[in-house]
């Protein structure tokens, strides 16, 4: 029996109308078993020779294995030492920059990385206004008392990137699981554009910090009182406002290019 043969019956697959190769049925299972939390952030795979005795594979075989789950950012591997590969439980930030490449490359404009964000935004007031607990206030609060402190005493730049984190936090108070990891998505990419656009605009006042600020605060008010249709209106209103504020229809590829 062949090495894929043999790999196929190791791993109890069976031939579909594409037999994979044996190195990406070794790589699924080791996937899977990290996707699955049996294999935690910084564990040791077994040695090479003990995986190759499991599998029924060669070295090459598994070699190929790893080279495929180390692009894949799920284990790092350090040869020539004794410690082999070690699990890295997925992160958002490698499917972050990967979708940053993708956004740029098909040219998308910077109002529809905007909408989106709104789009997102506006379902997790709507979430929070319906189910805010005092501790998911708290958190808000907090924030924007943060982010007020640095309206004196920071650039635009610099307050504008702390803003990019109160609306970060918005969605993952907002309770979509999913919503929170597309907005972790967006967040550096969106952060990058809005410092290149304030750059290319005057200094932003300390009044019009302020007025950010109290927006802010106001959303707040308004998810308290339980308002969804109200706070998401009030929230709608600001995005479109900063968005016409910055004034700047060019696409995310001409933005970041330098």
């Amino acid at each position: 029996m062949n090495e894929q043969n043999s790999g196929l019956m190791a791993l109890g697959g069976h031939e579909p109308d594409r037999i994979p190769k044996t190195a990406e049925l070794v790589a699924d299972r080791i996937r899977a078993r990290i996707i699955s939390g049996d294999l935690e952030e910084g564990d040791s795979l077994p040695s090479e020779g003990q995986l190759m005795e499991r599998f029924g594979i060669s070295r090459p075989t598994l070699r190929e294995a790893f080279r495929i789950l180390e692009t894949e950012r799920l284990i790092a591997v350090s040869r020539g030492s004794r410690t082999g590969a070690r699990v890295s439980r997925p992160h958002v930030s490698s499917v972050a920059r990967y979708a940053s490449f993708v956004l740029q490359a098909n040219n998308v404009s910077v109002p529809d990385l905007f909408e989106a964000r709104l789009a997102i935004e506006l379902f997790a007031v709507r979430n929070l206004a319906r189910e805010a607990s005092k501790a998911k206030l708290l958190q808000l609060r907090a924030e924007i008392d943060r982010i007020e402190g640095l309206s004196e005493s920071k650039s635009t730049q610099e307050f504008f990137s702390a803003f990019n984190e109160a609306h970060r936090l918005l969605v993952e108070l907002g309770g979509n699981e999913t919503l929170h990891l597309m907005i972790q998505m967006l967040q550096g990419l969106m952060g990058q554009v809005v410092l290149q656009i304030v750059a290319l605009h005057e200094e932003t006042t300390s009044h019009e910090k302020k007025k950010v600020v109290k927006s802010f605060r106001n959303l707040i008010d308004l998810i308290e009182s339980g308002d969804g249709d109200a706070a998401a209106n009030h929230w709608r209103l600001h995005l479109i406002n900063a968005n016409k504020r910055w004034d700047y229809d060019g696409t995310l590829r001409e933005i970041l290019k330098d």
